[in-house]
């Protein structure tokens, strides 16, 4: 296990990597952070100062801590913008003697050198003669954090006895392992939050100790599938422990040290998710989204049903990656940064570029296999109705209509109701009552139906409405609507919960159907006592109904129907 640790700390990067990972492993494993690395700010050497045991003592010190990633070489112990000896020299010359809060200015300074490697053999003389000569026994000491002395760090908290049991240690072990594998990684990973969630924390501090160690997890698979060049698995891990972590802190959130550290950590948690969302897109979709049929065949299998699959999954994710980005431009809107403010406008045209040309250069998108890719669907719509991409997310809308609606006449692979892989294999069968069976209900069909009344297609909804009377009378189609149980439910995925509207069928014309879900909206108070809507967090909603395949809450679409101020206006881009 210290092995696996010490290469996922050489292998991490030292800007926003090893110096957010390390502050978290020194909080959990006793020490006091006093400062953090900060952007923009001059920091004289200290990347981040805390305050913990003596090494040798055991007397309360001040550890000022300067942080490089890799191995220490001669050249970066010199040499560079980032060498050691330099940042050294800052701490003994400027940092110690002008910069120490007068609080601490009687304990004795640690100064440590802190990088995620081994110190090579050629340079360790020099260091030593260095840390020998600017030694003062009692107020200036070094200490050599290396790889190893890290590793240990993590293990005593991130895997310590009372919090991490043995059964949880396995679980965590093989989903590092497995990376390689996302769906065993996934499970293993999925297996660890479920019993972390059992353990029900007493207080404020367990419960902090445990997010910081989801947190730390969670870095350790992304930076071992950032190696093996596959980010699948610590996409899903990502999500899932950004939705287990607000689930075990929604309800302590306060003005306390304790709650605002543990919102600090929430809010660290989304950033990762968003992070490896961002790094994912890069890596796996962007090369491929401006190419005929380019994503369909990354994907490494000739069976249509796993392009299909996967194709959505991208979809989906694309969305929801750009929906978060307008959530961080809504909070900013008002402020002055506009630096921040143009890059959130051209990561927004980006997005919204990228998916209309996956969508444009990938005809499988036009043609779900699954029902419940109606969740993509839908929230791939909330955010072309945010960038106010219109006619190209009507005429999608329309397509997949009278596609879906051939392929069912056709006896073609049209959208059912199965989930499980093998059964999607085998879509169609010949079988009698088959057909029944594979589209017994429905939520793709309203939410066309609903999409086609917002945006007034008379003629694309007569065609919707004659396919349901002619060849969908057995079909239930419906939505979902949170309840009461759906707060304690909805971030974990424990229990069936929820609502379901039925009934929704295009019988009556456009405003009825619109006029139907608008009441069930005004009537479901619940889904606004959600505990993410409550803060303003919408997207961690999002994030859960993709996550858990949960249909979308009708109540978006009023966010669809009026887009927010913040948005930008991208009526002029090429994908319209």
């Amino acid at each position: 296990m210290k092995l696996l640790l010490k290469q996922y700390l050489a292998s991490l990067n030292e800007r926003d990597e090893l110096d957010v990972v390390l502050p978290d492993i020194m909080s959990e494993v006793g020490y006091t952070v006093v400062s953090r690395p900060k952007r923009g700010t001059r920091q004289y050497g200290v990347d981040v100062a805390a305050i913990g045991p003596h090494p040798q003592t055991g007397d309360k010190s001040l550890f000022l801590l300067s942080i490089k990633s890799g191995d220490l070489t001669r050249d970066n112990w010199t040499r560079g913008n980032q060498a050691l000896r330099p940042s050294l020299e800052e701490i003994i010359e400027v940092y110690v003697p002008k910069h120490v809060p007068l609080r601490y200015m009687d304990l004795p300074v640690i100064v440590a050198l802190c990088f995620g490697g081994d110190m090579q053999e050629d340079v360790r003389p020099q260091v030593e003669g260095f840390i020998e000569t600017k030694t003062k026994l009692g107020k200036l000491e070094f200490v050599e954090w290396n790889g190893d002395h890290i590793a240990d760090l993590i293990a005593t908290g991130l895997l310590r006895e009372n919090i991490f049991p043995k059964t949880m240690q396995t679980s965590f072990r093989k989903a590092v392992a497995m990376v390689d594998e996302p769906t065993v990684c996934v499970a293993h990973f999925d297996a660890l939050l479920r019993q972390l969630a059992e353990t029900q924390p007493k207080n404020l501090l367990d419960r902090l100790r445990l997010v910081r160690q989801i947190y730390l997890a969670s870095w350790t698979v992304f930076v071992w599938c950032r190696d093996a060049e596959n980010l699948e698995a610590a996409y899903s891990t990502s999500a899932i422990a950004t939705l287990r972590m607000w689930h075990l802190c929604r309800a302590h959130f306060g003005k306390s040290k304790l709650a605002k550290r543990l919102a600090e950590v929430v809010q660290k948690m989304m950033h990762l998710n968003r992070v490896i969302a961002a790094l994912f897109i890069e890596r796996h979709v962007l090369p491929y989204c401006a190419i005929d049929d380019g994503l369909g065949v990354s994907v490494p299998s000739p069976a249509s049903v796993d392009i299909n699959l996967k194709l959505f999954q991208a979809l989906g994710r694309l969305a929801i990656n750009g929906l978060w980005l307008i959530h961080t431009k809504s909070l900013t809107y008002k402020g002055i940064d506009q630096a921040f403010q143009t890059a959130l406008d051209s990561e927004l045209r980006k997005s919204l570029n990228i998916i209309c040309k996956t969508i444009q250069n990938n005809p499988a998108l036009y043609t779900p296999l699954r029902d419940d890719h109606a969740i993509e669907i839908t929230v791939v719509g909330l955010f072309l109705m945010q960038c106010k991409a219109f006619d190209f997310l009507r005429r999608w809308i329309e397509q997949i209509t009278l596609s879906s609606i051939f392929s069912y006449r056709a006896n073609g692979k049209y959208p059912c109701v199965f989930r499980e892989y093998a059964d999607l294999a085998m879509h169609p069968r010949a079988a009698e009552g088959y057909r029944e069976e594979a589209t017994l209900g429905s939520i793709l069909y309203p939410t066309l139906g609903v999409w086609l009344a917002i945006f007034q297609d008379a003629k694309s909804f007569a065609i919707l409405a004659d396919f349901h009377a002619k060849d969908m009378a057995h079909s239930t189609w419906q939505l979902w609507i949170p309840d009461t149980t759906s707060e304690e439910h909805l971030y974990l995925n424990s229990e069936v919960h929820g609502s379901c509207i039925a009934h929704l069928g295009p019988t009556n014309g456009p405003d009825a159907l619109l006029e139907q879900v608008r009441k069930e909206i005004i009537a479901c108070e619940e889904f606004n006592g959600l505990s993410a809507m409550r803060y303003g967090l919408w997207p961690i909603v999002l994030t859960a109904c993709l996550t858990y395949r949960l249909p979308i809450p009708p109540h978006f679409w009023t966010m669809a129907l009026l887009p927010d101020e913040s948005t930008i206006d991208t009526s002029g881009n090429d994908s319209d």
